[in-house]
């Protein structure tokens, strides 16, 4: 028998070797979804993973995430990817928009449900559906509801909705997901647990428990996650004894803040996982990537409360689920435009108006830098995409030829509308030049000019942590520092609202029109993320 226990004992650690081995790698390494991808909701379908997160007045809206391991993701699609269901145009830049969805599954359709808040033509909250998460998506179903955050939850074949009531409880209904109808009317069955802004809301039904979980404190540096269950969908609901079951707020030297608004998923072996968003701070208490989402362990005790890990704290590192690795194919570090559609990872700033093309140059990004400029809830000619780490270097060869000194076109590091740095093509005194702009509280802050000659310029932004340097670089010449600038300055605690920096091309005539276009013939994006 002693023999026997050696074996199995032995057998183990071959069979943990050999998953080790297989998989690359023993652990995992947080956030899992980088840059600005916060309130992250989880759904579970079959096999596969399938994850939502936040855009604001980013367009398409509500990317969608798709994973085998939990741990390795991919943009599938975007669930709001036309102005008919995702109305943006007007809406306050990184506190407007698409707010806090929620993605589940249920009997072969996906459904998305979240609020927009600010856009013309919005009704407040709706829900997309599709076959496949990949889309088409439906056009949306407004339910005539204005809360935050509101979540779905399929129980027994029953479509509960559930939402804050903006008032600091929460209102829970059952909708008949045909026609956006209340079957049973909304009523209040559970309050806040004493943190501010309770949001962010779902419901689980574990064995014979139905489990609320929250968000409150915010979404700063006291954000937590807390749960309450009851034995009735509809209350009463008693509080856990371990809340807060996910924060690192007691923990103020940890690397991750902000920890919270979280989603459960269980895996076919019984195990459960949370995703949350959170936010890595960097020189003292500042942050410019955005919120990220995190993955974590859950474990459940004795008496049915579950906690993330064992201190409800989220750490750097785990262990990888016990999940066949599923690791896809890493994005290039070019764009060179040679495809008739846009790369999922780029975004507009609200609803696009027809002024870009990638057929009217093919092989190229036209910009045409329209009336219209940063100072208005409208929809410049820009194109970016989020930044994904701190030391990042993104460059870009842009043909342009600007004829007056309202033109201009080139790269901008946004955190949005009024907080932005700008390395543009453009016009003064009669000669081409070069300008590093830098606004800050919708004022210019600083800017600085050099001349260029003729011809394609390759413009080139690198980032650390502390700081953005800006270059030039003319073809066949060396590339020339033009400036730098602060990480700080463009930080969530700096500039206020709920998005992270993107780096993108840009082409304005501030006014009128400009009389060229601009042309780009490819966009680099290279990241090292440790």
């Amino acid at each position: 028998m002693r023999n026997f226990h050696r074996l199995v004992v032995l057998l183990c650690f071959l069979s943990f070797q050999a998953w080790t081995i297989v998989c690359g790698q023993a652990t995992f390494r947080n956030p899992v979804i980088t840059g600005m991808n916060p309130d992250p909701s989880i759904c579970r379908a079959g096999d596969d993973f399938y994850l939502v997160t936040s855009t604001f007045e980013y367009f398409p809206g509500l990317p969608i995430y798709h994973s085998k391991d939990l741990v390795h993701w991919k943009l599938i699609g975007h669930a709001l990817s036309r102005a008919t269901n995702n109305p943006l145009m007007g809406c306050e830049a990184s506190r407007g928009g698409q707010y806090a969805p929620t993605i589940r599954y249920h009997k072969g359709t996906f459904y998305v449900i979240g609020t927009n808040y600010g856009g013309e033509g919005s009704q407040g909250i709706s829900y997309v559906s599709a076959k496949d998460p990949a889309g088409p998506w439906s056009d949306p179903v407004w339910i005539g509801e204005w809360f935050v955050d509101p979540s779905l939850e399929f129980i027994n074949d029953t479509a509960y909705y559930l939402s804050p009531d903006n008032k600091g409880s929460f209102l829970l209904g059952i909708i008949d997901l045909e026609t956006g109808k209340f079957t049973e009317p909304l009523r209040k069955i559970a309050a806040g647990l004493g943190g501010s802004s309770p949001e962010g809301p779902h419901l689980y039904k574990v064995n014979d428990y139905y489990y609320l979980m929250s968000a409150e404190g915010g979404t700063g540096y006291q954000h937590r996650e807390v749960i309450q269950r009851s034995r009735s969908p509809w209350g009463p609901y008693e509080p856990s004894p371990h809340n807060p079951v996910l924060s690192n707020m007691n923990h103020p030297e940890h690397p991750f803040q902000a920890i919270g608004h979280a989603d459960l998923v269980q895996l076919k072996d019984g195990s459960w996982w949370a995703v949350s968003l959170g936010i890595r701070p960097r020189n003292g208490r500042f942050q410019h990537l955005g919120r990220e989402t995190f993955l974590a362990p859950v474990a459940w005790d004795a008496n049915g409360w579950p906690k993330t890990g064992t201190t409800g704290v989220v750490q750097e590192e785990y262990p990888i689920p016990k999940l066949p690795p599923h690791p896809w194919e890493k994005e290039p570090v070019r764009d060179d435009f040679s495809s008739a559609t846009l790369n999922l990872q780029w975004n507009f700033i609200r609803n696009p108006y027809a002024n870009w093309s990638l057929t009217e140059k093919p092989g190229y990004l036209r910009l045409k830098g329209s009336a219209i400029n940063f100072t208005e809830k409208s929809s410049p000619a820009f194109v970016g995409r989020r930044q994904t780490a701190f030391d990042v270097i993104a460059s870009a060869k842009v043909g342009f030829t600007p004829v007056a000194d309202n033109e201009e076109a080139g790269l901008v590091v946004r955190a949005d509308d009024k907080n932005h740095y700008d390395l543009l093509i453009t016009r003064q005194e009669g000669k081409r030049v070069v300008m590093l702009r830098k606004c800050l509280k919708n004022e210019i802050a600083s800017v600085h000019y050099t001349a260029i000659p003729d011809g394609d310029l390759i413009l080139r932004i690198s980032a650390t942590d502390r700081e953005y340097k800006f270059w030039i670089q003319p073809e066949g010449a060396q590339p020339e520092l033009l400036g730098t600038a602060t990480t700080r300055d463009v930080s969530n605690e700096a500039v206020g609202g709920f998005t992270g920096v993107y780096i993108g091309m840009y082409a304005s005539g501030n006014g009128k029109a400009n009389t060229h276009p601009a042309d780009f013939d490819w966009f680099d994006f290279e990241e090292d993320s440790k």
